[in-house]
């Protein structure tokens, strides 16, 4: 039998500061880590519509990977390690099905992407955590 209390966490799950939250985070994530890594330094040329649209099958990609996860795990810890891991897994993924890779090998895109992205999910972690100390 569950509780009031478990009740109102599993439905907190579902608001802004659950798994949308967490899913918006994600897409944005993965979308300026596929920006990023796609322009390979032609910020330029980076700017167009096709690039955008690329990193948005990316972000999306990514987010959906990333909820899927999350709704399967125990939401009520969090470590850097664990959104640093699930935000480069994802990506990783969502780059894949986004486009094929700009550089040789197949998977080195994919994981310089998802290393970008780690680096952003921790980034983001830590400015979190600085501003609720403040």
């Amino acid at each position: 039998m569950s509780s009031l209390k478990s009740s109102i966490l599993a439905l907190d799950g579902l608001r802004a500061s659950g798994l949308v939250r967490t899913a918006a985070e994600k897409f944005v994530g993965a979308w300026l880590a596929c920006f990023l890594v796609m322009a390979r330094g032609d910020f330029l040329a980076a700017f167009s519509l096709e690039h955008a649209r690329l990193a948005s099958v990316c972000g999306i990609v990514g987010a959906a990977v990333s909820v899927a996860l999350l709704a399967q795990m125990d939401r009520t810890t969090n470590s850097v390690a664990r959104q640093a891991t699930i935000s480069a897994f994802a990506t990783f993924i969502g780059d894949v099905f986004a486009h094929p890779s700009h550089f040789p090998p197949q998977w080195a895109e994919p994981l310089v992407t998802a290393v970008v992205s780690a680096g952003i999910a921790t980034a983001l972690w830590h400015a979190k955590r600085w501003a609720k100390s403040l």
